[in-house]
């Protein structure tokens, strides 16, 4: 399977099918629910909730197709790739607990933009091509906590992920300008595991694992996160760590079989 860039493949593929036969990138991902974690107060309430914006430093590398005509092509692009072609994202994780019966909820939205101009093509000159992608996923899980001490946590969870993927193709050529734009989507069940373990009244760390798909929406999903947090207060806490999502899904003419990866920081604010 040949690495081309996806505009060019936009290109060249409306010019020879008429109806547009694109291929554009999405990119970063998260799959899922593994988001950064909280700091709780292990022991000294029966509730608590926590907030955390956070950034995900990801490459992307996979297979992607998001039109039913087109091929699937290979994407191998690091960081900055996709840093350049961003034009806007957001990542949003929301804690909560009641006793031993925690909540936990992960929204992710990516918007980007390429752009590509072929020139010397047969008839027409030159073509201009733009691939607009949006990427939104949203995760809720429900759990129940099954160690809990002053010093550690263990939770088990289970809930779903919506994923929802559209990708807009403009072409301009000749003086003409054509317009298409396609999305699909998919809802992939949850199992997973959350831990928690405090070094010192400051520091502690966190791992979540969480496995999904089963081919009910995707064929399967998994993805792992690990963090270090400090306390800066009572109420504020930073998390630095390491995130990796794997998704694969190929239905009905749509593939996103992708694998992201890299470090994640947040900014925890609890109550």
């Amino acid at each position: 399977m040949r690495k081309l860039t996806h505009c060019r493949w936009l290109l060249l593929g409306l010019l020879g099918l008429l109806p547009l036969t694109t291929l554009a990138q999405v990119q970063t991902t998260d799959p899922n629910s593994a988001a950064l974690p909280e700091t709780d107060t292990w022991g000294s309430t029966p509730y608590a909730l926590q907030i955390t914006p956070y950034a995900w430093i990801t490459g992307l590398s996979g297979e992607s197709s998001p039109f039913k005509r087109a091929p699937s092509l290979d994407i191998e692009k690091s960081f900055s790739d996709v840093l350049h072609n961003l034009r806007a994202a957001a990542f949003l994780n929301t804690w909560a607990r009641r006793d031993r019966y925690v909540l936990n909820s992960d929204l992710l939205y990516v918007n980007t933009r390429e752009n590509e101009v072929v020139g010397g093509l047969p008839l027409v000159g030159a073509a201009q091509g733009t691939v607009d992608t949006r990427l939104f996923m949203a995760t809720l899980q429900g759990g129940y906590r099954v160690y809990d001490s002053e010093q550690a946590s263990l939770d088990a969870l289970a809930g779903f992920s919506y994923w929802d993927i559209r990708t807009r193709a403009h072409l301009s050529t000749a003086g003409r300008t054509k317009h298409h734009e396609e999305n699909f989507h998919w809802v992939d069940p949850m199992i997973g595991l959350r831990a928690f373990y405090r070094f010192t009244p400051e520091l502690s760390s966190h791992a979540q694992i969480h496995l999904g798909g089963f081919d009910v929406g995707s064929r399967l999903s998994y993805q792992a996160t690990l963090t270090l947090n400090y306390d800066l207060s009572e109420h504020f806490s930073l998390a630095a760590g390491y995130k990796v999502l794997d998704v694969k899904y190929r239905r009905a003419g749509h593939v996103f079989d992708t694998r992201m990866s890299g470090p994640v920081l947040g900014l925890s604010w609890r109550y």
